[in-house]
């Protein structure tokens, strides 16, 4: 009753590669603009960095998800 799983890796674009480390970097960017307004009492700017930085990662988890192989 032993089965086996096996992890194959696809072939992507380079390009694809590169769009999704833009994407994470962005994100992160984002994301350390956010905390940093928040710990300087900006919130008008910290809240305009949460919302975008919300979005980004609902976009990125959208676009993963069509994508995605079955």
């Amino acid at each position: 009753m032993s089965e086996k799983y096996t992890i194959e890796v696809k072939k992507r674009p380079w390009y694809e590669w590169l769009l999704w480390a833009l994407w994470l970097l962005v994100s992160l960017f984002t994301l350390q603009n956010a905390v940093a307004s928040g710990t300087e009492l900006e919130p008008r700017a910290a809240t305009i960095f949460w919302i975008v930085f919300v979005i980004l990662v609902l976009g990125g988890g959208i676009v993963w998800y069509i994508r995605r192989d079955n």
